[in-house]
């Protein structure tokens, strides 16, 4: 059987793809069949699953909360204020736990704030460089 063929039936329904997408955006009717489309082709792409597993097993949610303060680097933590995914409170500790961060909470937005308002998201990052 072709790649191509194990892989499209190995991939999620489409039905549970659109219910992620719509999750994941502070305004689901900014979810478009079109975005639905790009996220499911996304499942069905050669190693794609395989790809997500395997960053799932490299740092499982929570492991090594003691490194986060070692960043030292000038840091912007970009959040969603409706984010379903991982709540907006996750935000403020980064915040505490990284001296002299900054954070850009878009309350109306959710987990992809970048790609549900990219205009405003890189209005953020361009003020944090200093290049707006």
């Amino acid at each position: 059987m072709p790649a191509t063929l194990r892989t499209k039936r190995a991939s999620k329904p489409r039905s549970i793809i659109e219910s992620s997408v719509r999750d994941a955006y502070g305004d689901p009717s900014k979810v478009t069949p079109e975005l639905i489309d790009r996220y499911y082709e996304l499942t069905l792409r050669e190693g794609n699953r395989l790809a997500l597993f395997e960053r799932l097993k490299q740092a499982p949610s929570g492991e090594a909360p003691q490194d986060i303060p070692k960043v030292k680097a000038p840091t912007l933590i970009v959040w969603g204020g409706r984010d379903s995914v991982v709540p907006p409170a996750n935000a403020e500790r980064f915040h505490a736990d990284i001296a002299g961060s900054q954070v850009a909470m878009f309350e109306d937005l959710g987990h992809v704030p970048q790609e549900e308002d990219p205009a405003r998201t890189v209005a953020a990052v361009k003020k944090f460089l200093g290049v707006d």
